[in-house]
């Protein structure tokens, strides 16, 4: 795997993150992370796979979650539960820069391995906790998993009743946890020292949702616009479906004429963004009505002509082969060493200066514990006594 040229280091060269955390929430941050160049160590525990193993397809000890979530790290198999593997954490934090942990609230405490002693024995460490609900409160010690944020959160009312098919809870709080962590390396590096950052799944979805979702209640005293599950839906036509989305004036004024109905431009009812919105449901009816007599490039080419935002709505195999996304070169076809032929997608930044490069394929279950460990100053013997208790593998 090289997406770059060999020089290509990353803007997070230098930095080393450990990462203790599972499943989504924890790891996509330190995804974020490593395709930006951070050196991460990904621990997972001795015997158990984390759960991303094994969902999606799979090959071997890979799934194809994990291929393109834990690329450009190094992964270990380590039992911190153990006074032994403990001991060896202490050392890796003692060295690192960031650490990733989503346990839920207390287990830190009983493991020692809490910011408060990470911090007594690095200062400058940037210590990131993951949780779903919080720190405390009446659902803090709750099992969790992204479907119960999107309940709890509103987002399943939003969508019509049902769930975003996506860990949209989960990737959004990974997001907001890598961007707290580089504000505070920013803050270290102005000379602040390491510091406690706290993300929680449910804060961050609903900072998320907060634009759109709730604008009607962003300001209770207005009058309330039909929400995006009112509207924002693809339209049907005679052989699949399409995305169109007209804004301004100019753009709604332009659908009429393409679809043959330059008379609703001046209907009262639709003459304003605000009036489409509070007319949604007459709106839709009228060009769902023109719509679904066309096919799909029929009307693409008729929205395409008067510049109206629009596009097919694509299958997931489509994808591959949309000229843009071609263009873009974002896909990635490459040969993993275990498990053949894999494809993900390249980091959607691009650096001028320092540019990223993908170049270490997701690891194999404990496929770099004894090189760690080596840089650790373990000698083989010591390894090798670790494996036999277990606490390494």
């Amino acid at each position: 795997m090289n997406d770059s040229s060999d020089t290509a280091k990353g803007p997070l060269e230098g930095i080393r993150v450990i990462d203790v955390s599972s499943a989504v929430a924890g790891p996509w941050v330190s995804s974020w992370l490593a395709e930006m160049g951070a050196e991460v160590i990904l621990i997972e525990k001795v015997g158990i796979p984390d759960v991303m193993r094994m969902t999606g397809a799979i090959s071997e000890d890979q799934s194809g979650c994990w291929v393109h979530m834990h690329r450009n790290k190094r992964g270990m198999d380590l039992d911190i539960r153990s006074e032994a593997g403990r001991s060896i954490l202490l050392d890796l934090a003692e060295r690192a820069d960031v650490f990733i942990q989503n346990f839920r609230p207390g287990v830190t405490e009983r493991l020692g391995i809490d910011f408060p002693t990470l911090s007594a024995i690095n200062p400058e460490l940037v210590y990131l906790s993951v949780s779903g609900f919080g720190s405390d409160g009446p659902y803090a010690n709750q099992p969790v998993y992204d479907p119960i944020i999107q309940a709890v959160s509103g987002m399943a009312e939003a969508q019509n009743g049902t769930y975003v098919k996506a860990v949209v809870a989960d990737k959004t709080t990974a997001m907001a946890g890598a961007n707290a962590i580089l504000a505070a390396l920013v803050a270290r590096a102005n000379g602040s020292g390491g510091q406690h950052i706290e993300v929680a799944l449910l804060d961050a979805m609903l900072h998320w949702m907060w634009l759109e979702v709730f604008w009607n209640e962003s300001l209770p005293d207005a009058e309330p616009a039909p929400t995006y599950s009112e509207w924002y839906e693809p339209w049907d036509t005679v052989d699949g479906q399409i995305a169109a989305n007209w804004v301004n004036f100019k753009q709604y004024q332009g659908a009429c004429e393409a679809l043959g109905k330059p008379e609703l431009a001046n209907d009262p009812r639709f003459a304003t963004r605000d009036a489409r919105l509070q007319n949604a449901d007459a709106q839709r009816a009228e060009f769902a009505a023109l719509l679904r007599q066309l096919s799909t490039k029929e009307a693409l080419a008729a929205l395409v002509a008067a510049d109206v935002p629009c596009a097919r709505v694509a299958s997931r195999k489509d994808v591959f082969q949309d000229p843009q996304v071609l263009h873009n070169d974002i896909i990635l076809d490459e040969v993993h060493p275990r498990i053949g032929r894999v494809r993900t997608v390249r980091p959607p930044a691009k650096f001028s200066k320092t540019p990223v490069s993908l170049n270490r394929p997701a690891p194999s279950k404990g496929e770099h514990t004894d090189e760690i460990l080596l840089e650790l100053g373990l000698d083989v013997g010591q390894i090798a006594a670790l494996r036999d208790q277990q606490i390494v593998a």
